[in-house]
């Protein structure tokens, strides 16, 4: 997947994509009387890759809404990144467009990650 669907997603959706300093993460999702924002910290995130993969996490936040205060509980935290994750991986790595992948050879996350951030012919458009 490029960049670029991610940013279009974005776009589509109304949230806001922020470059800011950030102390404990490499990106958050902030949700506050219907405006959103993912914030990143491109310092931590350097490659195309790496963005792409908190895009698609912070993505998940919001397709899932599942949000979260920084002082709640961590099994709260926990339960919300989890609920965030199985949502990403739902959207944007549909099972059977991976399981083809890795019938063709692909093993490791690595290598899905460049096929899918390249645009696979398996993958298609994006939700």
């Amino acid at each position: 997947m490029k960049t670029t669907d991610l940013y279009d997603k974005m776009k589509k959706e109304n949230i806001y994509y922020i470059h800011h300093k950030l102390l404990f993460t490499r990106s958050a999702i902030v949700h506050y009387h219907n405006v959103t924002a993912i914030v990143v910290d491109k310092t931590q995130v350097k490659t195309a890759t790496s963005e792409n993969t908190v895009l698609i996490q912070e993505l998940g936040h919001y397709l899932a809404n599942a949000y979260y205060n920084t002082n709640t509980p961590y099994e709260f935290i926990k339960k919300m990144e989890d609920i965030a994750d199985q949502k990403a991986w739902e959207t944007f790595f549909p099972y059977e467009e991976i399981k083809k992948l890795v019938k063709k050879g692909l093993t490791t996350a690595s290598q899905l990650a460049r096929l899918l951030r390249c645009g696979s012919p398996l993958y298609g458009k994006m939700p």
